[in-house]
């Protein structure tokens, strides 16, 4: 091992010196100037057509909640302009746009006119496209499970077993 170190060595220090002197003579980088000028701050992007949400409206946000809520892409409210093969927001063109916006005014009416005037309200969790879609485009109808027989609401009589439901009364024996 000792034998290498020593042989590999000199080597390896000849085969320094040239490029440490190179990058020592080389031309020392330029200071720094003036810092990098900044882009320019885009302005903010204001919505047109809205006739439902708010002015103030941080819209990618709320687009992309209702787009997880229903499991669907932008393209299924808005249009797509021919030309650019892009979405167009403004456009009124897709029907489903104007469900939407109905849907919309639901959702706030619910929260803002009757959950806000619910007493003793145990949660504040406000009601959302994902309420009733659950990542669904068009939500399920809920059916509730059969109930099992003997089990019912507390307070209610016991129902009266059916006829064909009643046991047969024993047979009688022979000979009695």
């Amino acid at each position: 091992m000792n034998r290498i170190l020593r042989c590999c060595m000199p080597v390896l220090c000849a085969g320094l010196i040239p490029i440490l002197s190179a990058a020592a003579q080389s031309a020392p980088a330029a200071p720094p100037t003036a810092a990098p000028a900044q882009p320019a701050a885009r302005a903010p992007y204001k919505p047109q057509n809205l006739k439902v949400l708010p002015e103030d409206t941080d819209l990618r946000k709320v687009m992309r909640g209702y787009a997880g809520d229903l499991g669907v892409e932008c393209e299924f409210c808005h249009a797509v302009n021919p030309a650019t093969k892009r979405v167009d927001p403004p456009s009124d063109a897709n029907p489903v746009k104007e469900t939407a916006r109905f849907m919309i005014q639901l959702t706030d009416d619910l929260n803002n006119k009757y959950l806000a005037e619910m007493p003793n309200r145990r949660y504040a969790d406000p009601i959302t496209c994902g309420t009733c879609h659950r990542g669904e485009k068009h939500p399920s109808i809920y059916v509730p499970p059969p109930r099992p027989e003997g089990n019912r609401p507390p307070g209610a009589a016991p129902a009266t077993p059916s006829p064909a439901a009643a046991p047969a009364a024993p047979a009688p024996r022979p000979g009695n």
